[in-house]
């Protein structure tokens, strides 16, 4: 069922529509860690290094899938909030088409550079082959990771939380059953090909029900297929997300190679600790942050509707849900670190070492989930209103900030470095969230454009052949633009 979030009161509204968000977040996060701890148990002594390996690269790809999800969900919840139906379509079928055609040669080039990429960042020689069989299933998965996270997407913007969330239910634990049944004939290789399936069902099934949701979807006169200038505004709302988590991923490609050090002078417990350290971490803070991602999507609709003061209440609302669950999180993690590092561990390798190491990593950065959630809270709002430059540089500040203290941390504290660098640039990016959240323009009083975001979105309906029409991408800005605001012309170029 699609939901109107500009209605309702906000604190109600938007706890029925993350919940679900929750739970969907709270399974996808639990096959990624069983992934993990089911090779780490029964893959063999250095199949949890093997995936810690290829995890930074991994997350290049996943910050692919989250662009094109938050991209397409901001931009079909503004259409949706202005009542623009036949531009959510068009909004749809072109995102569809486009990250298809890049999933495909994103496929191609990961397969190809996979092994020399592995080598270059000093992966463990002895678990080398097994990291190579690992991300090449994994890029052969592509496609379906992309586009399951782009149908996601706009189930999201839609209002319909619900829907994504029990497609989530069944392949996270098909995934699960598969992990079980293959990891021992098949060892890593097993895993990823249990990945592979379970996320190609989710993905074909959330597609089918994302074309029948769309066909009830009343509309005015026949949307198009394709529309290079909708692309555009799509590529501009996503290339943030893409290039925040790609420059993390990065970074953190950067840091393994530290870790990839620090578990080849000291013992390859350094890395089992990392990685599990690092599942545990992405655990939770995926699973809070999804508050602050349904707040991007109601924050949009409300923008889109023009309704900017109930984005601020939307923003007090989310920060207490958020920060209860939160705190949840941060508890579990302080007082039961040591045995929820264990879970990952076999009986073989330096599991002493590996303990020790990944038990700290996650005592010392827990109890900064409190701030990376203020954070993060803010970051959406300012991406929801069109803020992506802000969005940006308060990601960039953390993670530059993070790759830099790790290298200068560790030399004086050992690994317990890579913490406490988690901890200060999760801290100053907050600082800089909360700047840039309190000078959005349209939450300050400022003087509005005269074409304010739901017009822009109606514009878009009646301008969406403008270029067809003889009307030049510059005209349709300048017409839709004379005032201030800028960010969002693109709707109708």
């Amino acid at each position: 069922m699609n939901t109107d979030l500009t209605k309702g009161k906000p604190f109600k509204v938007l706890l029925i529509y993350i919940l679900p968000l929750f739970g969907s977040a709270v399974f996808q996060q639990l096959y990624t860690l069983a992934d993990t701890i089911i090779a780490g148990k029964f893959a063999g002594p250095t199949a949890l290094t093997a995936i810690g390996a290829s995890n930074s690269i991994v997350n290049i790809l996943m910050a692919v899938a989250l662009g094109a999800n938050a991209g397409c969900a901001v931009l079909v919840s503004r259409l949706f909030g202005a009542k623009n139906n036949r531009g959510v379509k068009t909004a749809v079928s072109t995102a569809l088409i486009a990250f298809a055609v890049l999933s495909a040669v994103l496929l191609v080039a990961g397969v190809l550079s996979c092994e020399p990429l592995l080598a270059v960042l000093k992966t463990p020689q002895d678990a080398l082959e097994e990291s190579v069989t690992y991300l090449n299933i994994y890029y052969f998965g592509l496609p379906f990771l992309i586009l399951y996270n782009l149908g996601t997407g706009i189930f999201s913007a839609l209002g319909d939380s619900r829907t994504p969330f029990i497609f989530l239910v069944i392949s996270s634990v098909s995934n699960i059953v598969l992990d079980i049944v293959m990891v021992r004939p098949w060892g890593v290789a097993g895993v990823a090909w249990a990945t592979f399936i379970a996320q190609g069902a989710a993905c074909l099934l959330t597609l089918v029900f994302v074309f029948l949701r769309l066909k009830k979807l009343p509309a005015e006169g026949r949307p198009r297929t394709f529309v290079p200038s909708v692309l555009k505004t799509l590529l501009i709302l996503a290339l943030p997300v893409m290039l925040q988590n790609s420059f993390v991923s990065v970074g953190n490609l950067v840091i393994q190679i530290r870790i990839n050090e620090l578990a080849n002078a000291n013992g390859l417990g350094i890395t089992d600790g990392f990685t599990a350290g690092v599942k545990l971490i992405v655990f939770c803070t995926t699973c809070f942050c999804t508050c602050a991602n349904g707040l991007t999507n109601f924050v949009s609709q409300c923008y889109g509707a023009g309704k900017y003061q109930r984005i601020k209440q939307g923003f007090r609302s989310a920060l207490i849900i958020s920060t209860v669950m939160t705190a949840v999180f941060v508890v579990i993690c302080v007082a039961c670190a040591r045995p929820l590092v264990q879970l990952f561990m076999s009986a073989e390798g330096d599991i002493d070492l590996a303990i020790d190491s990944g038990s700290k990593y996650v005592t010392i950065v827990a109890p900064f989930y409190l701030i990376v959630n203020v954070k993060v809270v803010a970051d959406d709002v300012v991406r929801g209103t069109g803020g992506n430059l802000g969005f940006t540089v308060s990601t960039f500040t953390d993670l530059i900030l993070r790759v830099a203290l790790v290298f200068l941390l560790t030399g004086p504290l050992g690994f317990a470095g890579v913490g406490w660098a988690w901890a200060i640039g999760w801290t100053l990016g907050m600082g800089v969230a909360l700047a840039f959240y309190f000078n959005i323009p349209c939450l300050k009083g400022l003087k509005r454009a005269r074409h304010p975001a739901h017009e822009l979105a109606a514009a878009y309906a009646e301008n969406a052949d403008g270029v067809a029409d003889g009307a030049t991408a510059a005209d349709l800005s300048k017409k839709a633009y004379e005032g201030d605001v800028q960010e969002h012309s693109d709707l109708i170029k």
